[in-house]
């Protein structure tokens, strides 16, 4: 057969080839119906199945100190147990057979849910389709060694992957979105993929030969010769950099022209806590703390803040931690808060209790760690003043930051600078609200941080922190590109903070960065003029 080209988006860089591994295998329609009262007590049982296997893996994860999976995995679980997905799955065993009736009734009420036209709600509708068909294919499958190829992934699926015997070399979506938890952990973990990439791939054989392309966002099914080989150098380049990078892990990273960058993490699980201690981060510079409570059905307590990060932060003493508050809204909506138009720091300030059990639970489990408080979205000094008030409730007085994101931030950094401990630059968000980009396609969205009217804002952030004698950082995907990272060595940041498998890479850059040179100064100025 020939090579067949599917298009979708880069959702983790890097390139992988192996043999397809199918997350879940057609199912036959075309076995006979039972009856009624068969077909339900078979649909019924299988979703008392998945919510004990849901229940065992949270538990498994709780106890490996995932707490922020787990609490996403209780409430998949949850929704195996809703009296009106199972009315409905029972209603359909009328006609059709247990597997049908399954996913026929996860459809439809995904359907519900998409159809409110609250894009929060996406989410939602999607994990309800990965819960049908998971009961329908029998839930957890073993996985050989290759390329794992679904329609989506949903929070159980992430777990499983992490668990599999054999190597999993990548992912490709049918659908998706690159903005994903299983994306977020891919990119962590250097796993590339791919989403988005249609139905077609969906017709993809188990064994049958595929290669993921992350950077480009495309992958080949039945590649060419030409195609695979092009794969196989590819794959031994950049094994071949991670290994050289990894063994400047002893290398200080400091510039040519003397000056030390300190490098963390972006992480919100142990696991990608872990791998960044491992590569020789010196922390975490965006610990996120929203992840754990996606499907919360109101605003965490102080205990549960405490049970999600306690493990966290037990991983990071004598290490920095810099821990975000929630970024609740867009994308990142629980359905307590459907239809909120707030979003960041600003919605926390209008829940003041909310913020103030959060602070309280942070600064509880901190122990010895080098702690630091993070506000997102922060457009004013009045914000960080009132966060600041509901931290000295505590009784602790940790760095309070603000990460600046958004045209209106940099506005009045240097007031914000004059309320803060350190500054944090926020280039996801940054290219989003200066350039209209669409948050789903991150890679792209890092790459376009290289635009002028961005860069000028990052420019004039980073000198208004410097002015008031602070730190600054930057912790958007942006800093995982080479060329951007160098930039922003070059005009002056302090400390940059990406996914944990880019730290060894990014080392070789600092290492290697400067001042800006004349060229890159000539290039500035030609694109923008955003030096003086």
């Amino acid at each position: 057969m020939s090579e067949r080209v599917l298009r979708g988006l880069a959702a983790s860089p890097g390139v992988a080839a192996g043999p397809v591994v199918l997350l879940e295998r057609p199912v036959d329609d075309d076995q006979p119906h039972r009856g009624a009262a068969a077909e339900a007590t078979a649909a019924l049982a299988a979703l008392d199945a998945v919510a004990v296997e849901l229940a065992v893996r949270a538990e498994r994860l709780r106890a490996d100190g995932f707490a922020a999976e787990a609490e996403i995995l209780d409430a998949n679980r949850l929704m195996a147990l809703d009296p009106l997905l199972r009315g409905e799955v029972e209603r359909l065993t009328e006609s059709e057979t247990a597997p049908a009736a399954l996913r026929g009734a996860a459809d439809r009420q995904a359907e519900v849910l998409a159809g409110l036209a609250d894009p929060l709600l996406a989410a939602r509708a999607s994990d309800v389709r990965e819960l049908g068909r998971r009961a329908a294919r029998g839930g957890a499958r073993r996985l050989g060694a290759g390329i794992v190829v679904a329609e989506d992934l949903g929070p159980a699926d992430v777990a499983e992957l992490r668990e599999a015997e054999q190597p999993i070399h990548g992912i490709a979506l049918a659908g998706g979105a690159a903005t994903s938890h299983a994306a977020i952990m891919a990119r962590s973990l250097g796993l590339p993929m791919v989403v988005g990439a249609g139905e077609e791939l969906l017709r993809a054989r188990d064994d049958e030969s595929l290669v993921v392309d992350g950077d480009a966002g495309v992958a080949y099914l039945e590649p060419s010769g030409e195609r695979a080989e092009w794969a196989r150098t590819r794959i031994d380049e950049l094994a071949r950099e991670r290994r050289r990078h990894a063994r400047e892990r002893a290398l200080p990273p400091v510039t040519r022209d003397g000056r030390w960058v300190t490098l963390l993490a972006n992480a919100s699980t142990t696991v990608e806590v872990r791998a960044a201690l491992e590569a020789e981060a010196e922390g975490v510079g965006l610990l996120r703390t929203e992840l754990a409570f996606l499907e919360a059905r109101a605003w965490p307590t102080q205990a549960e803040h405490e049970a999600a990060l306690a493990p966290l932060l037990e991983l990071l003493q004598g290490a920095v931690a810099t821990v975000r508050v929630l970024d609740f809204g867009e994308d990142k909506t629980p359905p307590f808060l459907a239809g909120t138009t707030e979003r960041g720091i600003a919605l926390l300030l209008d829940n003041p209790g909310a913020l103030a059990a959060q602070l309280r639970a942070i600064v509880a489990v901190a122990g010895t760690a080098n702690l630091r408080i993070m506000c997102p979205l922060v457009e004013s000094p009045q914000q960080l003043r009132a966060v600041r008030a509901l931290l000295r409730e505590t009784g602790a007085a940790p760095p309070l930051g603000a990460m600046i994101e958004t045209p209106a931030g940099v506005a009045r950094a240097h007031e914000i600078a004059l309320e803060a401990d350190f500054l944090s630059i926020g280039t996801n968000d940054l290219v989003q609200y200066t350039l209209g980009l669409d948050r789903t396609r991150p890679l792209a969205t890092a790459r376009s941080a290289g635009e002028p009217a961005v860069l000028r804002l990052i420019a004039d952030t980073i000198a208004a922190g410097h002015a008031a004698g602070l730190t600054v950082e930057i912790c958007g995907e942006s800093a995982s590109v080479p060329e951007l990272a160098a930039l922003y060595v070059g005009l002056g940041v302090d400390e940059l903070s990406v996914a944990p498998a880019r730290i060894d890479e990014l080392r070789t850059v600092v290492r290697s960065s400067g001042e800006l040179g004349h060229e890159q100064r000539q290039v500035l100025d030609g694109r923008g003029g955003i030096l003086a």
